[in-house]
């Protein structure tokens, strides 16, 4: 670190030291920071990369989480990946609009860099040190990959491309800002306190760093345009699928509800929530909360949403499908409960680990039984499901807001729920959704 900045400051360039810290969204919306918490995953805080703002640019829309880049600047990210874990990246995204006031366009910006494809300076990806450099100036990336090579992080530095092509770098108005995230998910055994102390205290260093210009005036490039081109992405898809497992879903279905026969079994079957990346940023679609668009979707992830519905006092849901680890569709998956069409503040989650052989209650009879799942959140209390499969919901009374001190309202009795499929192994991007049994949901209320 200490070798890189002197490497800076004799090549002239200047530096601005930036941030990590967790982005809790349910916290934040809650405290009005955000028009909604759009869905976050309980199982991954997000930690995000605050960037300080040039002297004389256009104001960040959203500091200090957003942040615009002049053409020949770049982001630099220096420290230790997280400790060993299902899934980890770090995702660049941008992000059009007002967070607080939204909606927003919220995309991602290439693939990502995770725990399959990091490079570090250590025999794996975890724990080990790293660098990720952030810009669209390939002069700028190749001066600052030398600075870092000499500093000893040659074989341990991530280049991410902002395509000038694509996206309009810049400090005025009329530029993009752009987000830097991590995402930490489902340590390994033994790794949990590792991972939260990570996580609250994240070992990464962060800059701006650009070419220095003796003037008063930063935010003009000192560098010519360079542009960058249009990195390739990685595909999705294998032609492998879940497909023929389709029977033993059925069968699956028709047990839960046998199982329930004083309550009405309601069908809900999950349906793509967001376009891919760039088609989605390219039309311009939205995040508005009630009506899925693009969203924060991480080009290594598919994550199909439920319509809303109603979940009152008294009733339970039962999440049922395959879980996509087993089928060697996904890293990570999961299922996760929001509250409020519009505050999607994240109620409960069960990852793949935990839902393993939850589906054996119904059909244990199968042989590929552990292939799925099966798992019931409940406001229906002695009158519901009980065992080690069952997550006991708030009430729809509950005050959400409380835990936080704040009053704003949440909608308790309106769900949704989104299921998560992240970096397939055979392709390590996200699986095709055509390849996936889509996870499902039976709605039980009394008779």
């Amino acid at each position: 670190m200490a070798q890189f900045k002197r490497r800076l400051a004799n090549s002239g360039y200047a530096s601005q030291p930036g941030t990590e810290a967790v982005f809790d969204l349910n916290r934040r919306y809650c405290e009005g920071a955000v028009f909604s918490a759009m869905w976050p995953n309980p199982q991954s805080p997000y930690l995000v990369t605050g960037m300080p703002e040039v002297p004389g640019q256009a104001p960040n829309t959203n500091p200090p989480a957003t942040w615009r880049l002049r053409q020949d600047e770049a982001i630099v990210m220096i420290g230790v990946t997280p400790p060993p874990e299902e899934y980890f990246s770090f995702d660049l995204t941008t992000v059009r609009g007002s967070l607080q006031t939204g909606p927003v366009v919220w995309t991602s910006v290439g693939d990502p860099v995770n725990n399959k494809t990091v490079r570090t300076t250590g025999p794996t990806p975890y724990g080990q040190p790293f660098a990720l450099v952030v810009t669209g100036n390939q002069r700028t990336r190749a001066e600052v990959n030398e600075m870092l090579a000499a500093s000893g992080l040659g074989g341990g530095t991530n280049g991410m491309t902002i395509p000038p092509a694509m996206f309009r770098l810049g400090l005025d108005e009329g530029s993009d800002e752009f987000l830097l995230g991590v995402r930490t998910i489902a340590p390994e055994p033994g790794f949990e306190k590792a991972l939260d102390d990570y996580r609250a205290a994240p070992p990464l260093k962060v800059f701006r760093v650009r070419p220095g210009s003796g003037s008063a005036d930063e935010t003009k490039p000192v560098y010519p345009p360079d542009p960058l081109p249009v990195p390739p992405l990685r595909v999705s898809g294998t032609g492998a699928t879940e497909l023929n497992l389709n029977p033993t879903l059925q069968k699956l279905r028709r047990r839960i509800v046998d199982a329930h026969p004083g309550f009405e079994a309601r069908d809900v079957v999950l349906e793509r929530g967001f376009e891919e990346s760039y088609p989605g940023f390219q039309a311009n679609l939205v995040t508005d909360s009630p009506i899925p668009g693009v969203a924060a979707l991480s080009n290594d992830a598919d994550d199909p949403l439920s319509p809303n519905f109603s979940l009152p006092d008294g009733s339970f849901v039962v999440a049922y499908g395959t879980n996509h680890v087993a089928t060697q569709q996904a890293s990570y998956s999961s299922l996760s409960l929001y509250a409020d069409a519009t505050a999607a503040v994240s109620l409960a989650a069960k990852g793949n680990r935990e839902l393993e052989g939850s589906a054996r209650d119904f059909i244990s009879d199968q042989p590929n039984a552990d292939k799925f799942y099966a798992w019931s959140f409940s406001r229906a209390g002695g009158n519901g499901p009980s065992g080690p499969h069952v997550t006991t919901l708030p009430s729809t009374s509950t005050d959400f807001c409380a835990q936080y001190d704040t009053d704003r309202p949440v909608d308790m009795s309106t769900l949704r729920a989104v299921a998560r499929a992240y970096m397939q192994p055979a392709t390590l991007t996200r699986p095709a959704l055509s390849s996936l049994l889509l996870d499902r949901l039976l709605v039980f209320t009394p008779k």
